[in-house]
């Protein structure tokens, strides 16, 4: 990795490494050895398929299932795999295996690929979370095979399980049934309930679990917990809860979605969606059907995503707080932006503000150029597609197989933006040089705002 590293900037190197991936994957699914012998894909198929899998966004042109044989399912598994934890933790995981000693800026790759900045127990850190992901999978395809291995048989249950518990854990949404991923199972609590667990667990970020994991092992409670973890352990229960209230008041009486259900389902139902809106793309309903209201709720929760340093896209929970907070203390006067009975510091502040309002001139850019290159689309549905590929969520209105072929180009460019951007940006910001022109104050003035 020397050579590596000292030609590239750590930004560049996650870029090029996804980008590497990319590349490889597309070549190795559209080989014929990897494909069913009914399967029509083209290579712009498998290569949109490959973005979206190594973006874990869950978008495809053609259905995994009728598409890809047993080792090309594999492969995406495979992808799945690297693309929820990047391909730079799997060269420094194998390095550190090796008893080699990391380099300054192989470590701060690392280290920002995870949105981690202590270094101390950075080493730890890393083997723990390939140890949690890893079991954390292994787990949930073992809850998985009581429903698959009795519906699919010993060899197709098995690997049917492992392959949705990757899926769901790295927040991908791709399953190897069909085309309605889990509309079949959408009143099956055992599905439900350990997708949305995985899905989660994967959002929560690997940062928080290694506090509460390195906080169990010293026997200290929740108070003990950091700071960053309280805030994205509260975040997410509350929009876990609101999102589930909210879409029962919206599809409650709907037939088409959750009307016909009983009240248990009903709950259960709206519950996943709200889960996977976190950026996972697994749908137990037919979004076509759901009200424009829902889609506009769903919307914004795929905006909000999931918390940093883990397997979830969107601008991020603690991303979108701090935004709200620093509002909230401009406009009441507050000379510091507090919470918890703490002071967010300036540079946290800039970082959400600059990860906010590019992740919302991005979604604007790419709405208005599918807009054009697909402009008999329903608004609603497109605003949902684009939304679904920034976050890097995965659901669609059944949209992405229907849009012509700069459509999807652009649906491609804004999951891998959505991959990758947001954290290219933070790593400029915090590690680019600035001339010495850029560090000049010069006379204040004002405008009218």
């Amino acid at each position: 990795m020397s050579s590596f590293s000292l030609k590239f900037t750590p930004s560049q190197r996650i870029v090029l490494s996804f980008a590497g991936v990319i590349l490889i994957g597309s070549l190795l699914l559209s080989l014929p050895i990897s494909q069913l012998a009914s399967s029509e894909a083209r290579y712009w198929d498998h290569l949109f398929t490959t973005i979206s899998m190594v973006c874990v966004t869950g978008l495809f042109t053609v259905p995994v299932a009728q598409t890809y044989n047993t080792l090309g399912q594999f492969i995406c598994m495979v992808l799945i795999q690297i693309g929820g934890l990047s391909l730079i933790s799997f060269i420094g995981l194998f390095a550190l295996r090796g008893g080699r000693k990391l380099s300054f800026i192989n470590m701060a790759t690392l280290q920002e690929s995870f949105n981690v900045t202590e270094t101390k127990h950075f080493r730890s850190f890393i083997k723990s979370v390939f140890g949690f992901t890893f079991a954390i999978e292994t787990v949930g395809a073992f809850i998985l095979a009581f429903q698959f291995v009795p519906e699919f048989g010993w060899q197709r249950g098995l690997f049917s399980a492992f392959f949705v518990a990757v899926s769901a854990f790295c927040n991908a949404g791709f399953d190897n049934f069909g085309a309605t991923s889990l509309v079949n199972y959408a009143a099956n609590p055992l599905i439900n309930l350990t997708i949305a667990s995985l899905i989660i667990m994967g959002g929560l970020g690997f940062s928080v679990w290694f506090d509460m994991q390195t906080k169990i092992q010293k026997h200290l409670g929740f108070r003990k917990l950091s700071f960053h973890t309280k805030v994205v352990l509260t975040m997410t229960s509350v929009i876990l809860l609101l999102g589930t209230l909210l879409t029962l008041l919206t599809e409650y009486r709907n037939p088409d979605t959750i009307g016909s259900l009983s009240l248990p389902q009903k709950v259960l139902v709206s519950f996943f969606q709200t889960v996977t809106m976190r950026t996972a793309g697994f749908a137990s309903i037919d979004y076509t059907k759901a009200n424009p209201v829902t889609l506009l709720l769903y919307t914004f929760q795929m905006m909000l995503g999931g918390a940093p340093g883990g397997t979830a896209g969107g601008i991020k929970i603690t991303a979108f707080l701090t935004v709200i907070l620093y509002a909230r203390s401009e406009i009441i006067g507050l000379p510091h932006t507090n919470f918890k009975a703490r002071t967010i510091d300036d540079e946290t502040i800039r970082k959400a503000f600059a990860t906010f309002i590019v992740f919302i001139m991005i979604f604007l850019v790419g709405l208005f150029a599918i807009s054009m290159t697909d402009p008999q689309k329903p608004m609603i549905f497109l605003i949902f597609e684009v939304m679904s590929a920034l976050a890097t969520v995965g659901v669609t209105a059944n949209l992405t197989p229907q849009l012509s072929q700069l459509g999807q180009l652009v649906i491609m460019a804004l999951m891998f933006f959505g991959r990758i951007g947001p954290m290219s940006i933070l790593i400029s910001l915090s590690s680019r040089k600035l001339s010495k022109k850029e560090t000049l104050q010069y006379a204040k003035s004002s405008m009218i705002v």
